[in-house]
């Protein structure tokens, strides 16, 4: 047996993407921002590719710079000293004073917030350092995550425990009520006043009966506390407007940018489409490095580069106008086939999959997936995501008079309005609505499946819905 090294010849068939095809189906998948965002980082990185961005609407002195030298060899200040025309004067004019006044101002952290408290507070030197070491170990929240004896200190001698929770109370004096609380109870607590009404039977609640609060066990807390159903009930709204999270109400929360790619206008009975694009620059490649490619007296070294950035150029332009194109046929068949969601809402919302459409468009499926893949669409109705209009559907009872199918959007949405009318002192069970959907709407839905699109709702079980009380 010859076990040693040979060199060998074999032919192989292999399919693989070319760069441009990758970059295509790249762009394609990307969402507004995102693609943007791709766009100013080629801008950086190819010097022949160029944006044109356009500028708004200058006013007439900016239009005379565009005039020939004659015109403005003509023109006669005379002629424009009208008072009209004129700058108002320092009275009516703003100041520097007026715009400062008019910018917004930067709102408060919560550690700013806390400590602007703390620094106006008469504390000892030790205190104080113990309390900072606590505003320090905050969460965004409020909430103290982290044990007091593992707080960050270099007192000499060090802090004692009596010390650190003496502190921990100093800041849990703190506005808002609540701030640096270790979990929901203690939170909940802070926020109760000893002073008030009740505060024993409100304690007692939250120390021990959230759970039964959160499944809407109120008979279990009526029998457990002795207390009439109004009783209970009055604390529990008492309870639940106070805040789980009393860090949230200062600094600026991240809510992220909805940029639709798609916006489609009501006009007469119909609609009209088209792609938001305003915000992407034009992009067209260096006519300048069209030149220099094109000059055979430039080194050919250097007309080898300028090829290679002039081909990348080209092919990130063709790539967002082929993404241009696709997004706008699959938006189009889109709004035709869920023309009636778009007049009536989520009850008209038909079935439809992803397949259907490949079809109709004549691209593979994965195409459509990378299509509506992050992106939204602007109708009168509101901004949904294009998968949306994608939705599985729901077959009818065998015989039914109507035997079109429904989508599962639609069916959530008939749950929806179902459990709306109900008696909240009676609540309908799952099984009950599945006999409502069958015997009203003639839609052949397991249990199983009815409690799966009510949690997706949001909607709480029948114990959780009912609701207790005097008439």
């Amino acid at each position: 047996m010859n076990l040693g090294l040979q060199q060998g010849l074999r032919t192989d068939l292999q399919l693989r993407l070319s760069p441009q095809i990758l970059q295509r189906i790249e762009v394609l998948q990307l969402p507004a921002l995102d693609l943007l965002e791709l766009v100013e980082q080629e801008l950086q990185a190819n010097e022949a590719l160029e944006a044109e961005r356009e500028e708004p609407a200058e006013s007439t002195e900016a239009d005379a710079d565009t005039e020939s030298d004659s015109e403005v060899d003509d023109f006669d200040p005379d002629e424009y000293a009208d008072d009209e025309w004129r700058p108002s004067s320092n009275t009516e004019a703003a100041s520097r004073t007026d715009v400062l006044e008019a910018t917004a101002e930067a709102e408060e952290s919560l550690a700013d917030a806390l400590a602007r408290q703390l620094d106006v507070l008469e504390l000892e030197p030790r205190q104080r350092a113990i309390c900072h070491a606590i505003l320090d170990a905050l969460n965004d929240r409020g909430w103290l995550d982290l044990p007091l004896d593992d707080l960050e200190l270099t007192l000499d001698p060090p802090a004692s425990d009596e010390e650190r929770e003496a502190a921990l109370h100093v800041v849990q004096r703190l506005d808002p009520p609540g701030i640096g609380c270790r979990d929901l109870e203690e939170c909940l607590l802070l926020q109760l006043d000893p002073e008030q009404a009740d505060y024993q039977f409100l304690a007692t609640l939250v120390l021990n009966h959230l759970d039964d609060i959160a499944r809407n066990r109120i008979p279990r807390i009526c029998r457990d506390t002795e207390r009439e159903v109004d009783d209970v009930l009055a604390a529990i709204d008492l309870i639940s407007h106070l805040d789980p999270v009393p860090g949230r109400r200062y600094g600026r929360s991240d809510v992220p940018v909805v940029r639709p790619d798609v916006v489609v206008h009501r006009v007469g009975d119909d609609y009209e489409i088209h792609l938001e694009n305003d915000w992407l620059p034009t992009l067209s490649v260096s006519r300048s490095y069209l030149e220099m490619a094109r000059d055979r007296r430039v080194d050919s070294e250097l007309r080898k580069h300028l090829r290679s950035k002039i081909e990348g150029a080209q092919s990130l332009i063709e790539a967002v106008e082929q993404r241009k194109h696709t997004l706008f046929r699959v938006a189009n068949e889109l709004v035709t086939r869920q023309h009636a969601f778009l007049d009536d809402g989520p009850a008209k919302l038909r079935p439809l999959r992803m397949q259907e459409v490949a079809d109709a468009l004549g691209v593979h499926v994965s195409t459509i997936s990378r299509a509506i893949s992050g992106k939204s669409i602007q109708t009168p109705r509101g901004i949904f995501p294009l998968k949306t209009f994608f939705t599985g559907e729901v077959a009818s009872k065998p015989g039914a008079a109507d035997s079109e199918t429904s989508s599962r959007a639609s069916v959530q949405d008939l749950i929806r309005r179902i459990v709306d009318a109900e008696d909240k002192r009676a609540p309908l069970s799952d099984e009950a609505i599945v006999r409502l959907l069958a015997d009203e709407h003639e839609l052949e839905i397991a249990r199983r499946t009815v409690t799966k699109y009510r949690k997706a709702l949001g909607l709480g079980s029948s114990r959780a819905r009912r609701e207790y009380g005097s008439t």
